[in-house]
């Protein structure tokens, strides 16, 4: 059976996966995976509103791998951790 991969889900799923530790440097390797430099840009690709092309699917699987993730990375998962820092009022 192969299982088919719906990259318009996002990669929620694998980021979720992530142990909090790893969290920071994996994000900023999956930044340069997908080529961009902005929170909105990356937040649109792990939320499936923007589809990776080939090349950048390949590259943040390869991220994931890394870190020990190879399956449910192209899911939506909508337990994911906010990196912003907590602004003291």
């Amino acid at each position: 059976m192969t299982t088919t991969k719906n990259y318009k889900l996002g990669f929620s799923g694998g980021f979720s996966q992530l142990q909090l530790k790893d969290i920071s440097k994996a994000q900023a390797e999956l930044y340069e995976a997908l080529g961009v430099n902005n929170r909105t840009s990356f937040t649109q690709y792990k939320n499936g509103k923007i589809e990776p092309k080939a090349s950048q699917a390949e590259a943040v699987e390869k991220v994931f791998e890394k870190y020990g993730i190879t399956e449910n990375i192209w899911e939506k998962c909508e337990a994911t951790y906010d990196l912003r820092p907590v602004r003291n009022k």
